[in-house]
C-alpha cells in the first residue's frame, strides 16, 4: 500500500474517532452529524481551503435560519407547508448540480428536510438544530484541517490544468430525476408524522450521493445497496459489542476500528472497495444514532435504527431505479 494511502486512512480514522469521542463525552446535539461531516472532509485528497470552508459555514447558518423562519410561518398551513418542502428539495438539487458539490447539497437538503420536520414537533428543538448543524460543520472542519496539518497530504504528482471539466450530463434532467426520487419520500415522511431526524439526514446524504454518481440505473443502485448493507452490518456488530461491554471506551475503540478497517478496504483493490466510503457514513449514522441520539429518541435500539435507515434506503433506491427506467440520464446536447 502506498504511503499516501496509509496517511489517508490514519487521517480518516483518527479525525472521525476524535470528533465522535468528543461528541459522546460532551453530549452536544447531533454530534453524529459532525462525525459524518468529518468523514466526508477527510475522504478528500486535500484539506478544504479556508475561504471555501468559510463560505460553506456562512451558507449553512443562513440556510438554517431561513428554513426555520419559513417553516415557522407556514407550519399552520399543511398544503402550503408541503409545497414549500418540495420546492426546498428541488432548489437543493439545483444548487448541487450547478457545481456546488455533494456536501453543500447535503446541507441544503438538511435545511429543506430536517428543520421543517422538527418545527412541526417543537420550535424550541428546531432552533437548537438551527445552531447546532452549523456548529457541527465547524467542528468537523476544524478536525479535518487539524488532521491534514498533523498528517500532511502528498501534493499531486501531475499538475492538472485549471478550469472545471464540462459537465457531460443534462443538468435539468438530473434535477428532475433526483426530485422525483426524493420529493415523494419526503412527502410520505411528513404526512405519516414520522420524526426520525437521522433518517432524514441519511436520505439527504444518500440523495446527494446518487445525484453525484456518473453512472446510472442498476449499477448505481447495486453499489449504494452494497454500501448501505455493509454499513448496517458493521453498525449492528458494533452495537452488540457495546451491549456486552457498556463502557465509554467501547464505542470509541469500535469507531476507530471500523473507520480504520473500512478506510483500508476503500484503498484496496477488492470489489467492495468502492462501497467503503458510503459504508462509513452509514455505520456512523446507524451506530452513532443508536448510542447518542437526539431529542426524545433515547430508547431507539440499533436494530430499530437499522430498519428505519434500511426502509429509507430501499424507498429511495427503488424510486431511483423506477425513475431511471422511465426517465433515464442523458448527455448534455450540444448547441451549434
Amino acid at each position: 500500500m502506498r504511503i499516501e494511502d496509509r496517511h489517508s486512512i490514519l487521517r480518516l480514522a483518527i479525525g472521525v474517532t476524535g470528533l465522535f469521542s468528543l461528541g459522546l463525552l460532551l453530549g452536544w446535539p447531533l454530534a453524529v452529524v459532525g462525525a459524518v461531516f468529518a468523514a466526508l472532509f477527510l475522504q478528500a485528497p486535500a484539506a478544504l481551503p479556508l475561504a471555501a470552508f468559510g463560505k460553506l459555514f456562512m451558507f449553512s447558518i443562513g440556510l438554517m435560519f431561513i428554513s426555520f423562519l419559513l417553516s415557522s410561518i407556514f407550519a399552520p398551513y399543511p398544503v402550503v407547508f408541503l409545497i414549500m418542502v418540495a420546492i426546498g428539495i428541488v432548489l437543493s438539487f439545483v444548487w448541487s448540480v450547478s457545481g456546488a458539490g455533494v456536501l453543500p447539497g447535503v446541507i441544503a437538503l438538511m435545511g429543506a428536510l430536517m428543520i421543517p420536520n422538527l418545527v412541526l414537533q417543537s420550535q424550541d428543538l428546531a432552533l437548537v438544530l438551527v445552531f447546532w448543524i452549523p456548529l457541527n460543520l465547524l467542528f468537523a472542519g476544524f478536525a479535518s484541517t487539524l488532521m491534514f496539518v498533523l498528517i500532511p497530504a502528498q501534493p499531486p504528482a501531475d499538475a492538472k490544468p485549471k478550469g472545471t471539466p464540462k459537465q457531460d450530463f443534462d443538468p435539468q434532467r438530473r434535477i428532475v430525476r433526483m426530485s422525483l426520487v426524493t420529493v415523494p419520500f419526503a412527502l410520505a415522511f411528513f404526512v405519516s408524522g414520522a420524526s426520525a431526524l437521522l433518517v432524514l439526514f441519511f436520505v439527504a446524504l444518500l440523495s446527494q450521493q446518487l445525484a453525484a454518481m456518473p453512472a446510472a440505473g442498476k449499477t448505481v443502485a447495486k453499489a449504494m445497496l452494497t454500501a448501505n448493507l455493509l454499513g448496517a452490518a458493521v453498525s449492528i456488530i458494533c452495537y452488540e459489542i457495546n451491549v456486552i461491554a457498556p463502557i465509554i471506551l467501547t464505542p470509541i475503540l469500535l469507531c476507530f476500528f471500523f473507520c480504520l478497517t473500512l478506510g483500508t478496504l476503500g484503498k484496496s483493490q477488492v470489489p467492495l472497495a468502492a462501497a467503503a466510503g458510503s459504508a462509513i457514513t452509514t455505520a456512523l449514522i446507524v451506530y452513532g444514532g443508536s448510542i447518542a441520539p437526539f431529542s426524545d429518541e433515547a430508547d431507539v435500539k440499533s436494530i430499530t435504527r437499522v430498519l428505519q435507515v434500511a426502509s429509507a434506503a430501499i424507498f429511495v433506491i427503488v424510486a431511483y431505479i423506477v425513475v431511471d427506467e422511465f426517465w433515464p440520464e442523458r448527455k448534455r446536447q450540444s448547441v451549434y
